[in-house]
């Protein structure tokens, strides 16, 4: 049983319906979605604004503990310290060499680490010989273990591998020190390295107090809000609520709502410059529902007064608009038959009358529009010439000057002109309003071309041309065999090892009593596998073959032979007219 399109009585209640539902649609589901989202914005962005602030003071404690890090370059004699007892020699040193380090280590290093802000805890030095040397910021004067496994720590092996650059250390706890009651901190690590021999000579780490982190997260974020920071591994640094590790996963992997405790939670984030701690604000999603959730009922309201009051307009109008399109659709299944006689009869000036005259003047134009539409057809295939050959200028343009750069690069200036020059004459023949030139013509393009490779390659490279004379006054599209040639080059010749030779040439050819022009390019490049090409590697082939389909339809072919490490070898031909030919071809 054949399915029975959509009568127009179908339609009209279906735009009745749509016309009263989609305003109550708006009211009830678009509009407090949009407000929703209206809210959530603007709470992004004041959020974002704050975390800007957030981020500085993070940042501004970071860059004191990266600057304490690098105090040890600032003061010889504390480098010199440490690189003698890294270097295994301190022990077997005079005692003025001995006493001379350490008041480096024991009095000039610590004075340097005097009057730290008080957020700033110590600072720890290890020595590659073993020694360690703990500055205290504190009254206490905690000192540091000396049982303590300081190589066997994450953050001591990320500062090695940092190799000499600050490592930026999450939030640990202080058990290397002697104390009663273990704090946790955040901190900057990094490898002092020997100013000469750039040799390895000490482990230096800046400790700063996590209170710094939740004083400024206290002040700038509502309570209703969860801060986090994680380090660029994902890594948790601080949170000021617990995150559960499904959270944590859910930051690393995504940028939308995120579940925090079974409740959908919308995050904004901001990085820290120097450490790439990424530090987001995860705000409840129920602050912005719950301000649009009545919306949603009133919507539900109104559309269901809507669908009644559509019915019934329906009913009552559906019968008198209804009679004049059946009758159109009468006319139109008679002009569908080839009967261009039949019209509509029009009553009335409303716009349904207006509609069947309209009708009307497109069956009596339509005679007229299957010879206009011919006619567009052919300036269609015009176009589409021209539009073909204007994607190859700039694709040839642009390689061209990829050339130029490899020879300012090498500094080969002296080329370059001749290069520059060469591509000026070049682009006066490619620029010209000619859409036909003759074959002798295109192949003085392709030696031009030839030309400016050959200076950017030199005797890497080299071309070989041959052209039948009776071939000569060919007519052919502009740019049809430079693409190819240009192809050999790139991806031919380019990535080749050994010297390669491109030949063109072009002969005539008589198969069963008719003459046929063949063009063939070669090379003896790497060659490719013409079954593995994609779509998209085949654009410059596919534009030459269309160019000659629209010059030459049905009388012309293209076939690539390739292997690979075997070059490549395209032929083009194309069928000539045999009435004429010796005269237009000068062929005998």
């Amino acid at each position: 049983m054949r399915n029975r399109a959509l009568s127009i009585r179908s339609k009209l209640m279906i735009l009745f319906s749509v016309t009263i539902l989609f305003p109550v649609l708006i009211i009830a589901y678009v509009l407090p979605a949009y407000y929703t989202k209206l809210i959530t914005t603007e709470t992004e962005k004041l959020t974002e604004s704050t975390l800007v602030g957030l981020t500085s003071n993070i940042q501004y404690y970071l860059d004191e503990l990266e600057r304490v890090t690098t105090i040890p370059y600032n003061y010889n004699e504390v480098m010199y310290a440490l690189k003698i007892r890294s270097a295994g020699i301190y022990k077997e040193s005079d005692s003025y060499t001995k006493y001379k380090a350490d008041y480096a280590l024991y009095n000039t290093l610590p004075s340097a680490l005097e009057n730290m802000h008080k957020e700033i805890l110590g600072t720890l030095l290890l020595p590659l010989d073993g020694s360690i040397f703990y500055k205290d910021s504190r009254s206490t004067l905690y000192t540091a273990r000396s049982d303590y496994p300081y190589q066997e720590q994450d953050w001591y092996k990320e500062a090695v591998k940092a190799n000499g650059k600050a490592t930026f250390v999450r939030v640990h706890p202080q058990d290397y020190l002697k104390i009663d009651k273990v704090q946790s901190v955040f901190s900057v690590a990094r490898l002092i390295r020997d100013m000469d021999s750039r040799k390895p000579i000490a482990i230096i780490m800046a400790d700063a107090d996590t209170v710094v982190i939740d004083r400024i997260v206290r002040q700038l974020i509502s309570n209703d809000s969860v801060v986090v920071i994680t380090d660029k591994n994902g890594q948790l640094v601080y949170a000021s609520s617990d995150v559960p590790a499904v959270t944590l996963k859910e930051l690393a992997s995504s940028t939308g709502t995120v579940d925090y405790h079974g409740e959908a939670y919308v995050q904004v984030s901001k990085t820290v410059p120097s450490s790439s701690w990424k530090v987001t604000s995860l705000i409840p999603q129920s602050r912005f529902t719950d301000k649009v959730r009545w919306m949603h009922t009133t919507g539900l309201i109104f559309a269901s007064g809507g669908l009644v009051l559509t019915l019934f307009l329906f009913l009552a109008y559906s019968r008198k608009l209804l009679t004049p399109f059946r009758e159109m659709i009468q006319v139109m299944r008679h002009v569908q038959r080839g009967d261009m006689t039949k019209r509509v009869d029009i009553h009335g000036k409303d716009e349904i009358a207006e509609l069947g005259s309209a009708l009307n003047r497109m069956i009596r134009q339509l005679d007229d529009m299957v010879i206009s539409e011919y006619r567009a057809k052919l300036k269609q295939q015009d176009a589409e010439m021209q539009a073909l050959q204007s994607q190859i200028k700039p694709h040839f343009l642009y390689n061209t000057l990829n050339g130029f750069i490899g020879l300012n690069r090498r500094r080969e200036h002296d080329t370059l002109d001749r290069a520059i020059r060469s591509l000026s004459g070049l682009l006066r023949y490619i620029l010209s309003s000619d859409m036909t030139i003759t074959l002798t013509e295109e192949l003085e393009i392709i030696r031009k071309y030839a030309d400016l490779q050959s200076m950017r390659f030199r005797d890497r490279l080299s071309f070989r041309f041959a052209l039948d004379e009776k071939l000569a006054g060919l007519k052919i599209p502009k740019l049809l065999l430079q693409p190819l040639v240009e192809n050999s080059v790139v991806h031919g010749f380019e990535p080749c090892e050994h010297p390669c030779l491109i030949e063109v040439d072009a002969f005539l050819k008589w198969e069963d009593g008719r003459p046929r022009a063949v063009i063939r390019v070669m090379d003896n490049g790497t060659g490719f596998n013409p079954a593995a090409l994609t779509s998209k590697d085949r654009v410059g082939m596919r534009n030459v073959e269309e160019r000659l389909s629209l010059s030459y339809p049905g009388a012309s072919t293209l076939q690539v032979q390739s292997a690979p490490d075997q070059g490549t070898l395209i032929t083009i031909a194309i069928d000539l007219p045999e009435e004429g030919f010796a005269d237009e071809y000068h062929c005998g």
